[in-house]
């Protein structure tokens, strides 16, 4: 995800003991746009451009105008309608992770398409991301890295659980954040793995990761409900069950202090000290509004984004300043989060994108006086 940093950037929040929530009491300065999409996945800006992902494929469209947009689907350059993740490259060019359709690139020219037969580990590519020489691939069948030409089949490598000997600790793999030392972090379905220099790391519940059940299923009770018909089926699989997965990491975000962000399912919001590999959690109980984390995002005001089963918040380090249908939000679930350069926050929900505009100085949305 992208982000900006004003020049008078501050230093990132240091955290208390205790934290709070609590509601933002005026309404919202925004843009809002009604989509005939369940939700938007993903969201990432380019200069003027928002590039969205939903499950009727891509919307590119101009955010100086209101009528000039694009779509990219099945008819039209893609293999697939539901779109999973949308990175840009060194050149600015798109690489696009779909449901069932395999990885689509465009490289300023044509699209090109890549599955199986070319390495991929399978068709459902969850997540995109790039570091100085290598491409990295989340898949529902374990994770990929592309070094070099992606039209070689050569290039292209499989980590698994298997080969791996239980290094990445699931195949179903959601989420990559690479850290500046080159260490990189996967999310999956059973929790973190960690790579570096050849060696492997796994880390679950039991290390810590997500909140205990206890300190969630009084506001759990009766959450699942509400899911029916709000998101994307196949977005968050084997949920149908369940209102507490720990280990089910839904999202994750690397911030300037190398923390690591992470989203589970009904287990809150948890953040790892990379240096030292403790967790910390945080649930409605610490100030969120929802314990299911589905989206995450920095803004350059050191501010984190956080999407929720029940609405949007901002944490400062102290507090969790909630968004809802009070400030103007039009969808509880937030699937995306996109901080662009010139200080709007898009966010993504049920058949709704929201355009909110930041203060440069501090974060904090505008508001209507």
């Amino acid at each position: 995800m992208a982000s900006f940093i004003p020049a008078n950037t501050t230093h990132a929040f240091k955290i208390p003991e205790q934290t709070s929530g609590e509601s933002f009491p005026h309404i919202l300065k925004t843009q809002t746009f009604d989509l005939n999409t369940r939700n938007i996945k993903v969201l990432t800006s380019q200069g003027k451009h928002l590039w969205m992902g939903t499950g009727r494929g891509i919307i590119h469209y101009d955010t100086h105008t209101r009528e000039d947009y694009d779509v990219y689907d099945n008819q039209n350059h893609l293999l697939s309608n539901g779109i999973f993740a949308i990175s840009m490259d060194l050149n600015n060019h798109p690489w696009i992770g779909t449901y069932g359709g395999g990885l689509s690139h465009f490289n300023g020219k044509k699209w090109i398409h890549y599955n199986t037969p070319q390495g991929l580990n399978d068709a459902f590519v969850y997540d995109i991301k790039f570091d100085s020489n290598s491409i990295w691939l989340a898949t529902w069948s374990g994770i990929n890295r592309v070094t070099g030409n992606p039209d070689s089949r050569e290039n292209w490598e499989s980590f698994t659980v298997e080969n791996t000997e239980g290094g990445l600790i699931d195949n179903w793999v959601y989420a990559i954040e690479i850290e500046p030392s080159g260490k990189i972090w996967f999310g999956t379905e059973s929790g973190l793995s960690a790579y570096a220099n050849g060696k492997w790391e796994a880390f679950n519940h039991s290390n810590g990761l997500g909140a205990a059940y206890d300190q969630v299923k009084e506001e759990n009770r009766g959450i699942l409900s509400n899911f029916q018909g709000q998101h994307h089926s196949p977005s968050i699989p084997n949920m149908q069950n369940s209102d507490y997965r720990p280990n089910y990491v839904i999202s994750m975000l690397l911030d300037k202090k190398n923390r690591l962000w992470v989203g589970t399912w009904g287990g809150g919001l948890s953040m790892l000290d990379t240096q030292t590999l403790e967790f910390r959690n945080f649930t409605m109980k610490d100030g969120l509004p929802g314990n299911f984390i589905l989206a995450l995002e920095s803004d350059g005001s050191d501010g984190l984004w956080i999407g929720t089963n029940n609405g949007l918040s901002r944490f400062n380090g102290k507090i969790f300043q909630n968004f809802s249908a009070i400030n103007g939000l039009k969808s509880k679930f937030i699937f995306s989060i996109e901080a662009a350069s010139d200080h709007s926050l898009w966010v993504g929900g049920n058949r709704s994108l929201t355009r909110m505009i930041l203060d440069p100085e501090t974060g904090i949305p505008l508001n209507i006086n």
